[in-house]
């Protein structure tokens, strides 16, 4: 096992305006455009701070190759396809999502709630996940904390995206209507080898349930999702209390699939929880938990960050295959790429690093020196198909241009494509 390392990366106001909401539904199909390097798009490129960006599979083959733009002042979505080096706008829309049929799903709804915009709290939420196990994360649930409301979209092409469900009261008995507009969902495979469930879970409420679809794998416009909750839990999950407004869950497949653990932690008070799960099991144990942080983070800052990626010599495909988790901290210049896993007998160890090919500044802190709410961000996808192993770096609303690296899983190092 490798030593640890890190590398030292090059140093390098909002006025809120009020005004009408717009009412024209404007969506642009671009599928048929070349692809010749980059197109210019600001949505992912220099996000606002009302900017977020998710990843999609759009069925090319390759994964989640996808970069899913959205706002949650100005209602502008996109969706972009990277290959290599290059970009294929797939559609741009300034009305939000629109739907088959006529109608559309906006993103600025409700931008009033949001609080912090680096922790994303309150606003409209996007996440992709794999209702139908087909494999791939080309559905995406769109969300609101704190108002109840939610949709499941499919891509239907022509800048148009299906309906396959949708409430307002809440989804498969979560009412999503926290106060605090914390709550969060992540897609979570809870035994069938896919991740076509969802872990709800409300940050300083100890609220941690997971929903199914009774429709999985048959989910479409006619035949909506069917939520039905299989955990309901006021207490955390496992050994973690879930008592921090901050605190975060991310699913981790260090197991076979179907037995998708989660990494639970509280950035700016040093905890980390790894939870293992069974398949179908209604309990989490707790396997590794510390109050000081991980080697080279502490995770005593409260930007403090970990994702999950699939990094492996082999560059094993696939969305289930994410086996590490990557730590980092907004603002330091320094971004650790040590990737995390949990060891029985060891706890959490160093698995191993890319020894170079990583150059993204990584100096905006959402809370420090001042509150500003814009920080770093760091999102997998996977342009190459080697599973959800590349990067994008961005931050939301400094002005910092965003950069892409791709893995390489022979030489263990990544290269920039923009």
């Amino acid at each position: 096992m490798k030593n640890a390392k890190y590398i030292a990366l090059i140093a390098s106001g909002l006025i809120l305006t009020f005004g009408c909401k717009k009412s024209l539904n404007s969506s642009v199909d671009l599928t048929k455009g070349a692809k010749a390097g980059f197109v210019t798009n600001a949505g992912w490129q220099t996000p606002t701070i009302w900017g977020r960006i998710t990843r999609f599979d759009i069925g090319s083959g390759n994964g989640s190759d996808c970069l899913l733009a959205y706002d949650c002042w100005s209602d502008q979505v996109s969706l972009t396809q990277v290959t290599g080096a290059n970009s294929t706008t797939i559609m741009m829309s300034y009305s939000g999502f629109n739907l088959v049929g006529g109608g559309n799903v906006p993103t600025n709804d409700w931008w009033s709630d949001v609080t912090d915009q680096f922790a994303e709290f309150g606003g409209c939420h996007v996440i992709p996940l794999d209702v139908n196990k087909t494999g791939h994360e080309d559905h995406i649930l769109v969300y609101f904390p704190g108002r109840g409301w939610w949709w499941l979209l499919s891509y239907a092409g022509n800048g148009l995206w299906n309906n396959e469900g949708s409430g307002m009261s809440g989804i498969g008995g979560y009412d999503l209507a926290g106060g605090t507009f914390t709550d969060k969902i992540v897609a979570y495979d809870y035994g069938d080898g896919y991740k076509d469930a969802l872990i709800c879970y409300r940050p300083g409420n100890q609220f941690f349930w997971v929903l199914v679809n009774e429709n999985a794998g048959a989910t479409s416009s006619s035949n909506h999702a069917n939520w039905v909750a299989v955990v309901k839990s006021s207490g955390g999950v496992g050994g973690y209390d879930l008592k921090g407004m901050y605190d975060q869950i991310v699913p981790v497949s260090i197991n076979s699939p179907g037995n998708m653990d989660i990494v639970c932690y509280r950035p700016g008070l040093s905890f980390v929880w790894w939870e293992t799960h069974s398949a179908y099991s209604t309990g989490w144990s707790t396997v590794y938990s510390t109050r000081s942080g991980l080697a080279n983070n502490s995770f005593n800052e409260l930007g403090d960050r970990m994702t999950p990626v699939n990094i492996s010599s082999s560059g094993t495909p696939g969305y289930n295959a994410d086996v590490y988790t990557m730590g980092w901290r907004p603002g330091d210049g320094i971004f650790y790429v040590d990737n995390y896993q949990y060891v029985p007998a060891y706890g959490f160890v160093e698995g191993w690093e890319p020894s170079g090919g990583l150059n993204y500044p990584m100096t905006h802190n959402p809370y420090s020196p001042s509150v500003t709410y814009e920080g770093d961000h760091i999102l997998t996808f996977s342009p190459n198909g080697q599973g959800n192993s590349s990067i994008l770096f961005y931050s939301n609303g400094t002005g910092a241009p965003s950069q892409i690296y791709e893995w390489n899983p022979g030489s263990e190092t990544y290269t920039q494509v923009y």
